[in-house]
């Protein structure tokens, strides 16, 4: 049973998640609901909390935001909302993220934030593939899984060409397309490089997709000084991985798109 807070001193969303009855029945216990800050972030120090959502319009929420980033940089966010179908439905998405978050790690060491960085690749992946349908569901996603990034500036995705990729993959890497996106973006790309989150999938054996998109500490930066500076990475790692993988890769195209949301089919809001 996993225990949610909602923090708001919104009557319209407090109503709303106060008619849901059946918590029990979606592994929930009844939420906590709670409208001062100063009281979530001191109930989130003494109990144990699972995910928190709030929309706080009367009072600063910067506190909270403060705290959430610094003090629970792992503790799933949660989106609040004021209709019923809307809001069962991110309860669902909550429930099997947290299930996925805490599967059973008895064998090995439980590390929160490496789940949650996994967490993230998966997404990235899916949102890479096409398979994120909507823009409300995407948003609701990279707030559970905490992603430091701007949702709402423009994001740069490269299209390559492995043109050897087949006899790669089967001939001499051998580990599967997931080791090679995994190796591509920890060994050579990176995830936060000078402000800039790079994401990377290996479609097919002969399509590779990367994303890039500013951290959230960098969000007023200039979008063609941005992409400059990622293009430049670009021709750098993809000259490291020809030296050290012997594999090429041929830039196909770039687009620059308007924000992350541009890569579902339906970017409503």
């Amino acid at each position: 049973m996993y225990k949610l807070l909602l923090v708001t001193d919104r009557e319209e969303v407090r109503d709303v998640f106060l008619r849901i009855t059946e918590w029990k029945n979606m592994h929930f216990h009844p939420i906590t609901i709670l409208s001062d800050v100063t009281q979530a972030i001191e109930y989130l120090e003494t109990n144990p909390v699972d995910a928190v959502g709030y929309s706080v319009c009367f009072s600063d929420v910067a506190p909270l935001h403060q705290y959430l980033v610094e003090r629970r940089p792992s503790l799933p966010i949660f989106q609040t909302h004021q209709h019923d179908e809307t809001l069962r439905t991110e309860l669902e998405r909550v429930r099997s993220f947290l299930d996925r978050m805490h599967m059973d790690y008895s064998d090995e060491d439980y590390d929160e934030e490496a789940v949650l960085q996994y967490l993230r690749d998966e997404l990235v992946h899916q949102l890479l593939a096409g398979e994120v349908k909507s823009a409300e569901e995407l948003k609701s996603r990279l707030k559970l899984v905490r992603a430091e990034i701007v949702f709402t500036a423009p994001c740069f995705v490269f299209d390559f060409d492995m043109p050897q990729g087949e006899v790669y993959l089967s001939d001499r890497w051998r580990y599967g397309r997931e080791r090679l996106a995994n190796a591509l973006r920890t060994n050579f790309f990176g995830r936060f490089i000078e402000g800039i989150y790079y994401g990377v999938a290996v479609l097919t054996p002969r399509h590779i997709r990367l994303i890039a998109f500013q951290r959230c500490s960098a969000q007023d930066a200039d979008t063609e000084k941005v992409l400059q500076q990622v293009l430049q990475r670009v021709r750098t790692v993809v000259n490291d991985i020809k030296q050290y993988l012997d594999l090429d890769l041929d830039l196909q195209e770039y687009k620059v798109l308007p924000n992350i949301y541009s890569l579902t089919e339906d970017q409503t809001i």
